[in-house]
């Protein structure tokens, strides 16, 4: 997986708030946006992924650090192509969420999950701009998340995350939820049970 184009083990700030879980599906999509306020003050508004955010998404990637990148691709990446972008920004809202955090208009944070059609288990993955990381953006996009999954039948989310990469780890211990941690070489392995689906 180190090598795989995909925003997944991505790195996040430590857990201060806690946001809304929301619905996902297109009918309701308006519950997963609005604004909320981060530990140092700071607003942003968060909302689902469109198939219009390529290029802020674009933009977005190419303001994080090479740190960020390879905490998160396990392998530097510096940019997206076109076929990584598509799938980023286009999403069923069911098998695969995908919300953005924006100031103004540039986006700050990208989280998601994916799963495979009919499966309880879910992938969950973030990338915060290195400017806005240490202040909760992790943990409540982790929260809204959680909540669309629950709507969708899914029970527990999972993730791959290099050891070193102390700021998810601690997103996913302050979470709430009940996890396992399995280690093998520098990557540690989290599951966490969401709760029964709603």
């Amino acid at each position: 997986m180190a090598g795989e184009a995909e925003y997944r083990h991505q790195g996040g700030p430590d857990a201060h708030d806690a946001g809304i879980a929301p619905d996902m599906v297109p009918s309701t999509a308006e519950r997963g946006t609005g604004n909320v306020v981060l530990a140092d003050g700071t607003t942003v508004q968060v909302r689902a992924i469109r198939p219009d955010d390529d290029d802020a998404l674009r933009a977005f990637h190419s303001r994080l650090s090479p740190e960020s990148i390879v905490l998160r691709f396990f392998s530097a990446h510096p940019r997206l192509s076109d076929a990584e972008v598509q799938r980023f920004t286009e999403v069923d809202g069911v098998d695969r969420v995908a919300l953005v955090a924006e100031q103004g208009p540039q986006i700050v944070a990208v989280a998601r999950y994916d799963r495979s059609p009919g499966r309880d288990e879910a992938e969950v993955a973030f990338v915060v701009d290195d400017a806005f990381q240490g202040h909760g953006l992790a943990t409540i996009l982790l929260q809204r998340l959680a909540g669309a999954a629950r709507s969708h039948g899914i029970r527990w989310l999972v993730a791959d995350t290099l050891s070193e990469n102390f700021r998810m780890l601690k997103v996913f211990r302050d979470a709430g939820f009940p996890r396992t941690f399995t280690r093998a070489s520098e990557v540690i392995h989290v599951v966490m049970d969401i709760g029964p689906p709603t």
